[in-house]
């Protein structure tokens, strides 16, 4: 688990800091014992006359003597051991002698190494001539040093198993503390991965990265919720919708069919009547599914270029008055360009004079006006009464006087989707005149 994992890297990071700082004391506490050591040794160096011509000299054969009779050498007997010019060696009786190396008796200056006892011991030995070619090795035992340090070590051993030990029982209760909201969170999307339920409420607490996760994912359910709900009413408002133009296309199907099978054949101005108003209904059935499909269409399949708006609404006019020749276009087009898709911003251009041109009398003007960030559309029509104002964008709203006329009730539905899509709006404004409707979209400029 990530609670067990974020412990187990805490305890090696914390044992790896300890391991690190206990390393630094041993060595920083070695040094100084050693250093301590050294300045014991040198501290009694020279030896009492070595140095001082006025001092009796000593006699250093006393060293080799059985009996000391040389009293200013007697701080000196613990490990002391003389090393002749003639080879040999001579220490005072009862001393551990220590081990000799091949440069010690050559040695010009006050010399300090690491070195054994004959028995085994380890020492600290100081090597310095003391005149007509002698060299005295005086040692000092490094068995204290060795035991405050294995001390010391095993000390630190305990403290760093310990501290890890405590880092990791820490770091799992403060790693579950922390990470319950994300327990929280992740039995909350398997309950929702389970039961397909978006509405189930997602608990969110915390301004942490825990808490804005929490939110993202509450907001995304929301999304999906959101977008489940609509594409369901869409499946309902088209099966609604769907239903009266195939069961019209069927009668009128079924018409002809039962005539040539009866025998009965229609009339020839009963039959022509049937054939147009079956070739308008699938039209209208073509216009719809072909709608529908583009209010269905996911936002991330369109194309995300730039736009020249100039160039889209001269297109949708130009579209506009092939369909609608006894309507004139006044057009006001200024050059500007927005993010997007091309084809979708035509076909909201085109829906606009669509509806303009379907609800206002012939011989009559549209005007057309697009300067950076807006396009209106105004027509010389009945117009849109204030309280259907915000309808008229909702999927398959009709005003009642224009449920005869042609369409799905999906034009604005469209051009509200579309301008969504482009981060614009579309809303209804007072005309200048007076009279007929005004529809204004706003786009955001480049």
């Amino acid at each position: 688990m990530l609670g067990s994992r974020v412990a187990l890297i805490t305890a090696v990071i914390v044992a790896l800091a300890i391991a690190s700082i206990s390393t630094v004391t041993y060595v920083s506490t070695q040094h100084n014992l050693r250093a301590q050591l050294d300045e014991t040794l040198l501290g009694g160096w020279p030896p009492p006359g070595a140095q001082d011509p006025d001092a009796p000299k000593p006699d250093w054969a006393d060293l080799c003597r059985a009996v000391n009779r040389g009293r200013p050498l007697q701080r000196f007997l613990e490990g002391v051991q003389l090393l002749k010019a003639d080879g040999t060696t001579c220490s005072p009786a009862g001393v551990d002698s220590v081990v000799l190396e091949d440069t010690d008796r050559t040695v010009g200056a006050v010399t300090l190494r690491d070195g054994y006892t004959q028995s085994g011991t380890p020492v600290r030995v100081l090597l310095g001539p003391v005149g007509d070619g002698n060299v005295l090795a005086i040692s000092r035992s490094l068995a204290e040093v060795e035991n405050t340090l294995n001390g010391l070590a095993n000390v630190l051993f305990i403290v760093s198993i310990f501290g890890a030990a405590l880092a990791a029982a820490a770091g799992l209760v403060l790693t579950r503390r922390t990470l319950e909201p994300m327990a929280r969170l992740t039995g909350a999307a398997e309950e929702i991965a389970r039961t397909q339920d978006l509405d189930l409420p997602v608990e969110v607490s915390g301004r942490d990265e825990v808490g804005r996760l929490g939110r993202a994912f509450a907001a995304m359910t929301g999304a999906l919720a959101e977008s489940r709900r609509r594409q369901q009413a869409l499946v309902a408002d088209a099966a609604h919708e769907l239903r009266t133009p195939l069961t019209s296309l069927r009668t009128n199907v079924d018409l002809l069919a039962r005539s040539e099978h009866t025998g009965r054949l229609l009339a020839d101005g009963q039959r022509a009547r049937t054939l147009d108003r079956l070739q308008v209904q699938a039209e209208e059935l073509s216009d719809l599914v072909t709608e529908l499909v583009v209010l269905a269409r996911d936002e991330r399949e369109r194309e995300h270029t730039e736009v020249d708006v100039a160039a889209v609404v001269e297109q949708a006019v130009r579209r506009a008055s092939s369909r609608a020749r006894d309507h004139t276009f006044e057009v006001e087009n200024a050059e500007w360009v927005v993010h997007g898709d091309a084809g979708a911003l035509e076909r909201m251009v085109l829906n606009l004079l669509d509806n303009a041109i379907k609800f206002s009398p012939a011989e009559s003007v549209v005007t057309v006006r697009s300067t950076p960030g807006r396009i209106s559309v105004a027509d010389e029509g009945p117009g849109v009464a204030p309280a259907d104002r915000r309808s008229a964008f909702e999927r398959f709203w009709r005003a009642p006087e224009a449920r005869s006329l042609p369409g799905s009730g999906l034009g604005l539905a469209i051009v509200v989707d579309t301008l969504a899509a482009h981060g614009g709006t579309v809303r209804f404004e007072d005309p200048p005149s007076g009279r007929g409707a005004l529809v204004v979209a706003e786009l955001p400029p480049r």
